[in-house]
Parts: structure tokens; sequence; C-alpha cells
């Protein structure tokens, strides 16, 4: 930590059925209001935890930015939808408490990685809320930042390598025989309409873990769809990037961040 960064860490934004969930904050050491980055951490549904961002939340908010990191119930003791709706409550509790943290309500980014990637993913395409919300866009996000995610499992034989198979049907609580349509739900790019943020999508050339393509077809379905969204194809890069690999990731997330939300202040 440097003196620069103001860490609020360890606090509780939801206790779904008895189950407590934390979240760390970071951000300048300013009385500025700030866009909000919330990362959200890979590791197929089913394993990790918010403080494999933690290093990078401290970096950015060194930055400029504030940066906030979340926990999630994790499959296959909570499978889908509880992600998302952990997810969809972390946005609103932001939103909601913009004011003493010192962020722009309308200026929050979604960034993550693989099974983080889809459900940052899912914070800016998918419209079904689950709880009250008094306004049914709250839990929408205004950008997304997209690495290596997984964008479809709608048909999980045919669009994803044999190693994510065991985790992707312990997200959703079962195989997709019959339950057709519940995988449908569950697959960002079923959702893409002509009103989604923009997204910067990212993805290495020699990932074995999340097929490329995830990211290319999200990508295409973006643009038909009269969206914005850019993507990158690192090349040689595989599931986790490279020292070389990361900092292209950052440059091509600040410019993202600087036309989405802005620059921070000086």
């Amino acid at each position: 930590m440097t003196p620069n960064v103001i860490a609020i860490p360890e606090q509780e934004y939801a206790r779904p059925d008895g189950f407590p969930l934390r979240y760390d904050f970071f951000r300048p050491n300013s009385q500025d209001e700030l866009p909000v980055v919330i990362f959200v951490h890979g590791g197929g549904w089913i394993s990790g935890d918010r403080q494999m961002y933690r290093d990078e939340a401290i970096w950015l908010a060194n930055v400029g930015y504030a940066c906030a990191l979340f926990d999630y119930r994790l499959a296959p003791l909570s499978p889908f939808p509880a992600a998302v709706q952990d997810a969809q409550s972390f946005v609103r509790f932001i939103r909601n408490h913009s004011s003493e943290l010192g962020v722009v309500p309308d200026k929050v980014i979604a960034f993550g990685n693989s099974a983080g990637g889809h459900l940052a993913a899912m914070l800016g395409l998918f419209h079904e809320t689950f709880g009250a919300p008094n306004d049914p866009k709250e839990h929408l996000v205004n950008g997304v930042i997209a690495l290596s995610a997984i964008t479809d499992i709608r048909k999980p034989s045919e669009s994803q390598f044999d190693i994510s198979l065991s985790f992707v049907e312990q997200f959703m609580g079962g195989p997709l025989k019959g339950r057709e349509d519940l995988y449908a739900s569950a697959s960002p790019v079923a959702h893409v309409n002509d009103d989604a943020c923009p997204f910067l999508i990212v993805h290495g050339s020699e990932d074995d873990i999340v097929p490329p393509s995830q990211s290319s077809n999200l990508h295409a379905a973006l643009l038909l769809a009269g969206g914005e969204s850019r993507l990158i194809q690192l090349e040689g890069e595989e599931h986790s990037y490279s020292p070389t690999g990361w900092q292209a990731i950052r440059d091509a997330y600040l410019a993202f961040l600087g036309s989405t939300v802005g620059a921070p202040p000086k």
C-alpha cells in the first residue's frame, strides 16, 4: 500500500441465505468523486477469491481510479444464478453507497477474467434481475473489460474445451440435457442487445482453457447489434498472461477507461 491510496478492507455487502459476502475498496487519497472499477475474480466459478486482483486494484488506485474487489458464492454449493445474483447485488451496493465511497454512480466498470469475465459480461448484458431493485437497470454496469471470458455455454460440448466441461456443469448445477433454457440464460452472448454498454475484450491466441472463439463471437455479436466493442487477440498468450501480455492489457484498459468513464482527476 502507498500513502496515496486509502483502503477499506473486509466490509460486508450482503448475506444471502446467511452467507456473508465481503468486499475490499481502494481509492486515491483525494476528495474527488471517481469512476470505479469492480474486479471479478476467475477460477471456473468453483474456486478463487477476491484477493486475486488486490495488487492490480492497488496499482489502478495509484493511477487515480476507485477499485473494488468482492466475494461471490461459488459452485457447486451455490450454482447459477447465485454468482450472477451476487455480482448484481454488489453493483447495486456500490451505487447505493456512492456518496460515502466517493464514486460516480453512472461510471461503474466491470473487469474480470475467465469465469470472472463471464460475470463481468453478464453485468453488462443480462437485464433480468435477482432481488427487487428500485431501478431495473441498477445492476447494469457502464462498461465491461472481459479477459479470456467464457461467453457461450449453450452447447458446451461443442463450444468449450474438454477441460472446462466439468466446471461448467458444476456452475450450472447439472448437465445440459433438459436444462437448455437455463444454459442459454447463463450465456452472455445470448443477451446481446442494442443498448449494451461498451466492451473491451481480450484473449490470448494460445489459450487452452477457454477457446478464443468465445471472445471473437461475443465481439461479433456486439458489433452486429450496433454496440461498441474492441477485440484484442494477443498472439502467443495463453490463459494466464505473461508480463509483456499484461502490460499490453494495462495499456488497452487504461485507454478504454479514459474513453468510457474519463481520465482520472489530476
